[in-house]
C-alpha cells in the first residue's frame, strides 16, 4: 500500500515537473520586456519609437512571420530573416501621435514559428501613454 502511495506521488512530481518546464519554455522568443509606456506627449510631438529586445532561446533558428498593430498610427519593423539559436533581435515600434487622443493602449501582436514547429506561435506586446492636445 505504501509503494503504491509513493509510486502516485512520484508520478504526480513528474507531471508538474514536466509542467512547469514546458511552460517556461513555452515562447520561444523571450522579450526583456512585453510592455512600454512612453508617458505623456502632445500632439505635435515626434513619432515615438521604442525596440522590443529579445532573445532565441530555442534550440533552433526562429522566424518572425508577422507583427501586426490596431492601426496606422502604429507601425512596425522587425528581422525577416530567421533568428538563430541564441541570438538576439528586437521589434522596433514607431508610433504617430498626431491625431491621436487620450489614454494610448496599443496591442501589437507577433506571429513566430521555430523551423520544425509544425504550427506558430503568438504574442503581444503593449505600448501605452497618453496623448494630449498641444496648448
Amino acid at each position: 500500500m505504501k509503494s503504491l502511495k509513493y509510486i502516485f506521488i512520484t508520478l504526480i512530481a513528474v507531471a508538474l515537473g514536466i509542467t512547469l518546464l514546458s511552460a517556461n519554455r513555452s515562447h520561444l522568443l523571450q522579450f526583456a520586456e512585453n510592455s512600454f509606456d512612453f508617458g505623456t506627449i502632445s500632439d505635435d510631438h515626434a513619432p515615438v519609437v521604442h525596440e522590443y529586445k529579445f532573445v532565441n532561446t530555442a534550440d533552433e533558428p526562429v522566424a518572425i512571420l508577422s507583427v501586426t498593430t490596431g492601426c496606422g498610427c502604429t507601425r512596425p519593423e522587425y528581422p525577416v530573416k530567421p533568428i538563430a539559436a541564441g541570438d538576439s533581435g528586437n521589434v522596433k515600434i514607431t508610433f504617430l501621435p498626431k491625431g491621436q487622443k487620450g489614454n494610448i493602449n496599443k496591442d501589437i501582436t507577433v506571429r513566430y514559428r521555430s523551423a520544425t514547429a509544425k504550427s506558430s506561435k503568438r504574442l503581444t506586446l503593449r505600448l501605452r501613454g497618453t496623448v494630449v492636445k498641444k496648448k
